[in-house]
C-alpha cells in the first residue's frame, strides 16, 4: 500500500512496497531507500514538495537506492526546477553512470540543482 506521511521531524514521509522515503534533520532533507520507477515517481516528487517546502538548502540522499529509472531522475530534476528563488537542492549518492547521463542530457544544469560527491554530515 502506498502511503504519504505528514510531520516535520525525522521519520517516514512516503512508503510503498519498493521504496521508503525518510525525512532527515541533519542535513535537512530526505533519504531514499529501495527503488524508484514510474509506479512511484509522482509520489517521490510530491514527497519532495511537501517535506521540503520550507527548507532553503535541501539534501536528497539516494545512496540507498538499488534502482532508479528516468521518471525518478526527472522527479528530482523537476523538483529542483520548481524551487523558489534562492533555494537549492543537493543530490547525494547518485551512481556515477547516472550522473554522467544527467550531465550529458543537461538535466544537471538546472541552476538550483547540485550533484554532490561529498559525504553527508549525518546519516
Amino acid at each position: 500500500m502506498d502511503e504519504l506521511f505528514s510531520g516535520t521531524h525525522e521519520g517516514p514521509v512516503y512508503a510503498d512496497s519498493h521504496l521508503v522515503v525518510t525525512r532527515t534533520e541533519r542535513p535537512p532533507g530526505l533519504r531514499f531507500a529501495g527503488e524508484i520507477d514510474i509506479s512511484n515517481s509522482d509520489a517521490v516528487a510530491q514527497s519532495i514538495r511537501i517535506a521540503l517546502s520550507d527548507v532553503s538548502r535541501s539534501h536528497l540522499d539516494v545512496s540507498g537506492l538499488s534502482f532508479i529509472d528516468v521518471s525518478g531522475i526527472r522527479a528530482f530534476v523537476d523538483a529542483a526546477h520548481d524551487l523558489g528563488e534562492g533555494r537549492q537542492l543537493f543530490l547525494h549518492g547518485l551512481a556515477h553512470q547516472l550522473e554522467t547521463v544527467m550531465r550529458v542530457t543537461g538535466w544537471a544544469d538546472v541552476p538550483s540543482f547540485f550533484l554532490c560527491e561529498c559525504e553527508l554530515e549525518s546519516r
